[in-house]
């Protein structure tokens, strides 16, 4: 009977359409029905309170389980799940073993708990009984559970190897992340302490030489209203005078300020310590008998092909060899490269690149991939004599050319930089390598980085070191910016840096950022710094704000270069809507690490040849001087290594900068200066107890003049944000000591008649 009712439509006995849906729908209901028995505590009806008791005097407080199991047991049956428990006799022995079990071990509970109010029902009584009689207390709760795992396999067919993997994985990442935050607290911890040290020897110094006596008896009779005949007396004059010329150095809007320079004058550059030693091979590449080997196999494989052709010249690499071929005369160089596949298949090569011809050379490249890889790290990169002997502040190391010399390139000299790659061709690792090549050569005084990373991934590594610029926000708040509308705003306020300083530049009658420096020097002004722009995908801003995006990314390109800004510009998706033709003509050095087709190669290089590339750092360089792309492998560096030096920096300090401010123009060309402003602003924070860029610009009417002024407040020592703090720490006795000091300033806002008259 059961085999024709779950027979299958067509067949000889197999129930009607009608049939089947109304034994289903009768089913379900019944399986409602029972939940609603087993929890209500209403009136059930003669047939209801039947089985509502039978099922809890069976089952006791499993009963509660029993409508679940059933209506899963329903839906398995209906809906094929699983194949190896959809038989009925196998569905029913699960749900008999688990709901046994558990009526056991209920009856365990309450047989060890008298007062504990569990209940197994007749079946947990029996069957507890009879395990206890069988393997005692212990043993019957060993079983019970064992017999509950068999059930739920059997209905549920658990995996549970993949669920104490995910287990162990979860675990082993929550260890993971606690260690980090562990290792962070510790750097913040040193650097606090560091920052803390010395500030008490800094305050003891003026207490011996100032008598404190005299001066808080002045400062009472400065507080109270001055009588008519009442004169200063003769110590506090050079007191006050000295307060005076100290405020009139310190408050000069008009000047510079330069004390964030002095933050980053005992810095220490990270070492090569730092990172993990080079491997001991003494050869790079094959050996010299499997590089004569491949020298006549190739030979032999065009005389195959009746081409004469003889190897004029080897260069083993790390990871390709590159065979210089010279043809005999009258051979064409297109009969030789359309047999690259077959070259390939003779050397049992997963891929090949022909240079046809080479630059300078009367020959033919097949760069034919080597059986072992040679990994090429970035400490034997930044140790190479060729790296050190570099003078350029931006000269960064790429890896090993392809017969095993010392990649470098200046970034200067590009002057900007696209990278392009699939994911898993070591996209992400050329760029740590490139920052960190950066960071070890130069301060954060000389150069910064304004890190933008969509994929919250590869750069994240970076929060919090001093290296880190976003002239958009105040340094304690600086981060890695990862929001797409975000990194917008971001490059239009780089636009907007990039045109202040050529007005700077303008002034000082220089060229570039390296002759204003000079000039700075020379002048006793401060120089400006490198800012490298980095983008670790550049797809997804193209995505959600492509207009403002390439709009300031070409503007940048075009004209950033004098001043110091340099973009590095990297994405896993190389087609023609995320690499526009707008962005490829200001971007000539580019580099292409491995991708799926010609297509790809071609948006990058505008050649092909990146996808004969074999991943894991094996990358394409092209310069705007090299007429073909150069074969490069790039240096690894990994994440352990990464840590350790982001570690050290942290260590030296925060990120630190001057804050950018707008140029108004209304400002500038409006009654009064930045002087009268600061007294403005000070006599309102005085008046209102309380400071923000909120009260700013609601008083001055611009967003620009607020910040500006919150700037000049917080370099003067004014106010002050503590470390890991969102509140202005305001410093009234100084403001009351500045404004009783320049009482006579010819401008006061409102609200000054009524100070005076509270004076009074």
């Amino acid at each position: 009977m059961l085999k024709r009712r779950f027979a299958a439509p067509g067949r000889k006995g197999a129930p009607s359409s009608f049939a089947g849906a109304l034994y289903w729908i009768l089913s379900f209901a019944f399986a409602l029905w029972l939940i609603w028995l087993t929890f209500s505590r209403s009136p059930k009806g003669v047939v209801g309170e039947t089985v509502s008791g039978a099922l809890h005097g069976l089952l006791g407080q499993s009963a509660y389980l029993f409508p679940f199991i059933f209506l899963y047991g329903l839906a398995a049956i209906l809906l094929k799940l699983g194949k190896p428990h959809k038989g009925l006799m196998t569905l029913t022995a699960g749900i008999l073993l688990m709901l046994g079990a558990l009526s056991s071990g209920l009856q365990l509970m309450a047989t060890a708990f008298p007062a504990s109010g569990f209940d197994g029902g007749h079946i947990g009584y029996y069957m507890e009984y009879a395990l206890e009689k069988m393997f005692g207390a212990a043993g019957a709760g060993v079983f019970s559970f064992a017999l509950f795992l068999v059930g739920a396999q059997l209905l549920f067919k658990i995996s549970w190897g993949r669920a104490l993997k995910t287990s162990w994985t979860a675990m082993a990442e929550d260890y993971r992340s606690w260690g980090q935050a562990r290792r962070d607290l510790k750097a913040k911890l040193k650097l606090i302490s560091e920052k803390e040290g010395p500030e008490p020897k800094y305050e003891a110094r003026p207490i011996p030489e100032a008598p404190p006596p005299k001066i808080n008896a002045v400062a009472e009779q400065g507080g109270a209203a001055p009588k008519p005949g009442a004169k200063p007396g003769p110590a506090p004059l050079p007191v006050k005078e000295r307060e005076r010329e100290d405020a009139s150095v310190k408050v000069q809007p008009h000047k510079k300020p330069k004390t964030y320079t002095a933050h980053f004058k005992d810095f220490k550059l990270p070492t090569a310590e730092l990172l993990d030693p080079p491997a001991r091979e003494t050869v790079i590449g094959p050996s010299r008998d499997e590089m004569e080997a491949a020298r006549t196999k190739l030979e032999e494989t065009f005389k195959s092909f009746d081409i004469t052709v003889h190897v004029a010249d080897i260069f083993p690499g790390p990871v390709i060899t590159r065979y210089e071929v010279t043809p005999a005369p009258g051979v064409k160089i297109s009969s030789i490269v359309s047999l690259a596949n077959d070259v390939a298949l003779a050397m049992k090569a997963a891929g090949i690149r022909v240079i046809a011809p080479i630059p300078g050379k009367s020959a033919i490249g097949f760069e034919i991939p080597n059986q072992k890889r040679a990994k090429v790290g970035l400490r034997e990169v930044l140790e190479s004599p060729a790296f050190n002997e570099r003078r350029e502040p931006l000269a960064f190391g790429i890896g090993r050319h392809a017969e095993g010399s010392i990649a470098l390139a200046n970034l200067e000299d590009m002057p900007h930089l696209l990278v392009a790659g699939s994911t898993g061709s070591g996209k992400s690792v050329f760029l740590q390598s490139l920052i960190l090549s950066l960071m070890f050569r130069n301060t954060p005084d000389e150069v910064k980085f304004v890190m933008i990373d969509p994929k919250r991934l590869e750069l994240s590594f970076y929060q919090d070191v001093p290296y880190l610029y976003d002239p958009k926000v105040l340094p304690d708040s600086v981060s890695v910016i990862t929001d797409a509308k975000d990194a917008a705003k971001t490059l239009i306020c780089l636009t907007k840096v990039m045109m202040q300083r050529y007005k700077k530049f303008e002034k000082a009658r220089v060229k570039n950022i390296a002759g204003y420096n000079r000039w700075a020097a020379a002048n006793n002004e401060q120089p400006e710094y490198y800012i490298i722009v980095v983008i670790d995908e550049l797809a997804d801003l193209m995505v959600q704000a492509k207009n403002v995006v390439e709009e300031n990314i070409q503007r940048l390109a075009q004209m950033a270069r004098a001043v110091g800004i340099h973009l590095v510009l990297a994405t896993q998706q190389p087609s023609v809507d995320v690499i526009t033709g707008v962005i490829k003509a200001n971007l000539p050095s580019r580099i292409a690490l491995q991708v799926t087709s010609k297509v790809n190669s071609r948006v990058i290089l505008d050649t092909s040849g990146a996808e004969a590339l074999i991943g894991k750092g094996d990358l394409l360089y092209l310069t705007k001087d090299s007429p073909k792309p150069l074969r490069i492998q790039g240096a690894f560096v990994g994440e352990a290594e990464i840590n350790r030096v982001v570690d050290y920096l942290k260590t030296q300090g925060r990120p630190d900068y001057p804050m950018f401010v707008e140029e108004d123009e209304t400002a500038a060309g409006g009654k009064g200066g930045s002087s009268e402003e600061l007294i403005a602003a000070l006599k309102l924070i005085n008046e209102r107890r309380r400071v923000s860029q909120d009260l700013l610009k609601a008083h001055f009417g611009s967003s620009a003049r607020a910040t500006n002024i919150l700037s000049i407040l917080e370099v003067n020592k004014f106010i002050h944000k503590p470390e890991g703090s969102n509140r202005w720490e305001i410093f009234f006795d100084k403001i009351e000591n500045h404004l009783a000091d320049h009482q006579s300033a010819p401008a006061q806002p409102e609200g000054a008649a009524a100070e005076q008259e509270g004076v009074k």
